[in-house]
């Protein structure tokens, strides 16, 4: 049966332990109607920002047609639109951004002391300027007048909250580094992050200063002191932005500085996978693995005794209408290891013949060869079976498990125990291990590595309702590879047994059967990720083809019909307004708002890298926004450089940028004393594709009281839900 999410309220639905549903008549809340949209939301951002004294009409005459080229893509167009004669403060700002956004700092910095001569300014928007015409002063290099603007800007920096005013220490450090000034520039790098203590940039910049000052020789400090504390900015640094991998580098030739190899080398592994264009990242990994080799080459750990049990399990309930998934876990593997925990047997995956039939506890090993043969062998080297076509291995009980090692690509020695059945495909480059389980007992490992078990019921169980018609909706996806879906965050985590917990499983349970639907009545792909930055964005906008998913604004936003204007655009990415993505205790900060500084080289490099893009546009001039959605994602770019230019659309845009976190951004330039670009700036919002449902916004609704229906009605309005089990009690 279909329940069709209302246009002014959602029926609420109560899931039980057992897993039934049940419908409560809806309240005089829920009954209540929508806030209405505004016709403009001009009238609700950008009137109050300049003041109520411009007509309402003139505004929207300047804006209507400007902002819709620059969200075509149209940036030359927008900035002719907004140039006529005896412009206002609006068009002029509007400009300001856009001459940011081209790299056009000189002309961005000449139009906004126009503005501050401007009487009609209030207060706010004064203080405002006169920070960003110092951020642009910086940013140009003109560090003398940069500095000349100090004493005019202090009183409106007191008068800014605690993440404006470390932005502005973090840019007053930097003139102070730019300039030699290294004392300074310490003590302001280490204000703004007294300030704000996740600003991570801060504490790579210290951790440059600190590192630089040592390898000199100049510091007073105790032999090493100084070391310690570059070691731990680095450190810090990474803690505070995952995402922030230049720190990696650095941090890797301290430990190895003091002898420890085995960590510098593993942090080395995961910068090079991070940043695979960096030839110093490169040089210094090889190095490490010569002096003392890979992890093991993988395989060591794997020829090892697992000495654990594999656990008993519950198995999940049956559920008509979810059916049997298979997982890839692992693709071209020379050797694989399985410890069984129960007795077990070993089919042709293609007649069903029986192979081998071995006793609980034991443990054996998959082997490939060149000729795409399986060889199955024991601890002593006995040679149980061998096939040229794949293999089934299914336990005798559903109750048992089985620990497998040498199927997690990033740790191979780490082992993973899995529920359920194992296929083995020989294929011309190794093995392909596939799991193959129920849709109950593949949530139960799906879940809990999605998100915390520790969060709300209600977003535990709209995570199971959303995970479960992701699975359904794209079985079959990766079939020619002889799965359903990967293990990974290209499809879904799913990390087996050892993740399980009792929270995760209950929601599972308890929403067995259910799944949203798109208006066709097929399963919805839902998609979702960690953090839309306060906004998602449409499927079709983003990715070019329809998904019955729209973009949505969180609740606590002003509702918007109509995409904001660059300037809004840009001050909603940089001020980070109070969402339900951003609440305490369910995000972190630079999930939600972060900076990248990427030089044009790197870009230059990732560009070439990607086999998705695989253009050299030469010395890069420019980056240029061709197209954004509603949200204010980007859609895509254009590259200028010396060898013409290249263009990148949709995911491609993260990697070859820098590694950013979302796609949601906007680009300013930090011009070398040469003239030349040093840094592209990207300041963005978002962790992940900003398609449907935003997990950290979620958990933030049920800590405040929403129902799983609630949360996947907003995150999903032109979904439905549907029952899959005919046994269940309808709603």
């Amino acid at each position: 049966m279909l329940v069709v999410f209302p246009a002014y309220f959602v029926i609420r639905i109560h899931f039980s332990p057992a897993g039934t549903v049940n419908e409560a008549p809806p309240s005089a809340l829920m009954e209540a109607e929508l806030e209405a949209i505004p016709s403009s939301f001009v009238e609700s951002f950008f009137l109050p920002y300049y003041g109520q004294d411009y007509d309402q009409d003139y505004v929207r005459e300047a804006y209507d047609s400007p902002v819709e080229a620059y969200y075509a893509g149209r940036i030359e167009e927008a900035m002719r639109l907004l140039s006529v004669p005896g412009m206002g403060l609006a068009q002029k700002y509007q400009l300001v951004v856009l001459h940011w956004e081209l790299g056009e700092n000189a002309e961005a910095a000449n139009l906004l002391e126009e503005l501050l001569r401007d009487p009609r300014l209030t207060l706010a928007q004064r203080d405002e300027l006169q920070l960003e015409l110092f951020i642009t002063r910086v940013l140009s290099g003109s560090y003398a007048q940069a500095a000349s603007l100090r004493n005019a800007m202090e009183p409106a920096l007191q008068r800014m909250n605690r993440r404006r005013r470390a932005e502005i220490y973090f840019y007053i450090g930097w003139v102070y580094h730019e300039t030699g000034d290294l004392e300074n520039a310490e003590e302001f790098f280490r204000q703004s992050l007294e300030i704000y203590e996740w600003r991570a940039l801060a504490w790579y910049r210290l951790g440059t200063i600190l590192l630089g000052r040592d390898s000199d020789g100049d510091s007073d400090s105790e032999e090493g002191e100084e070391t310690w504390g570059a070691e731990e900015a680095f450190q810090t640094a990474w803690n505070k932005d995952g995402a922030l991998t230049p720190a990696l580098l650095p941090l890797a030739r301290l430990l190895a500085d003091r002898g420890e190899w085995m960590r510098s080398r593993n942090l080395l592994i995961t910068a090079n996978e991070r940043r695979p264009d960096d030839p110093e990242i490169r040089e210094a990994l090889a190095d490490a693995l010569r002096r003392i080799g890979p992890p093991g080459d993988g395989l060591q750990f794997v020829r090892r005794h697992i000495t654990d049990a594999p656990p008993r399990v519950t198995p999940a309930p049956i559920t008509p209408g979810e059916g049997i998934m298979r997982i890839g876990l692992a693709e071209n593997r020379q050797l694989v290891s399985v410890k069984a925990g129960g007795d077990f047997t070993i089919r042709n995956a293609e007649t069903g013949e029986v192979l081998y039939n071995g006793e609980a506890l034991r443990q054996f090993w998959v082997a490939w060869d060149r000729e795409q043969s399986l060889f199955i062998h024991d601890r002593e080297n006995r040679v149980l079976l061998t096939s040229s076509v794949p293999v089934v291995y299914e336990l005798h009980s559903p109750e048992d498990t089985s620990i497998v090692s040498g199927v997690v690509t990033w740790a191979m020695s780490i082992n993973r125990t899995y529920r359920g059945k194992l296929e083995f495909r020989p294929g011309p480059e190794g093995i392909t291990v596939v799991s193959i389980v129920n849709m109950g007992d593949y949530l139960y490992g799906v879940i809990p590595a999605e998100l915390p078990t520790s969060w709300p019921r209600e977003i535990q169980y709209a995570q199971a309702i959303a995970a479960r018609s992701y699975a359904i909706a794209y079985r079959g996806t990766f079939a020619y590879r002889g799965f359903d879906i990967w293990n990974t965050a290209r499809s879904q985590t799913y990390m087996g047994v050892g993740i399980e917990n009792a929270n995760s499983s209950s929601a599972v349970d308890a929403t067995r059967g259910i799944i949203l639907v798109g208006e066709t009545g097929e399963p919805l792909a839902a998609y979702y990720s960690a953090n839309h930055g306060g906004h998602s964005e449409d499927s079709l906008v983003m990715w070019g083809y329809e998904m019955y998913m729209q973009a949505v604004q969180d609740p606590q936003l002003p509702p918007r019909s109509s995409p904001l204007p660059p300037d809004a655009l840009f001050r909603w990415i940089r001020d980070a307004p109070a969402t339900y993505s951003n609440v305490f205790g369910f995000f972190f900060p630079n999930t939600y708002r972060w900076e990248r500084w990427v030089s044009p080289e790197e870009i230059r490099r990732r560009l070439i890298l990607d086999n998705r893009v695989g253009q050299d546009p030469g010395e890069i001039h420019r980056i240029i926004t061709r197209g954004r959605g509603i949200s204010g994602r980007v859609i895509e770019l254009e590259v200028q450089g010396s060898e013409g230019s290249v263009h990148v659309r949709g995911n491609p845009i993260w990697f070859t940028m820098g590694g950013l976190r979302s796609s949601l951004f906007t680009i300013r330039y930090k011009m070398a004393a040469d003239g030349g670009i040093q840094y592209f700036v990207f300041q963005g919002a978002g962790y992940g594709h900003g398609i449907g449902m935003d997990q950290h916004a979620a958990a933030a609704m049920a800590s405040a009281g929403m129902t799983a229906v609630e949360i996947l009605h907003h995150f999903y309005p032109r979904a439905a839900l549907r029952q899959l089990d005919p046994s269940l009690q309808e709603y």
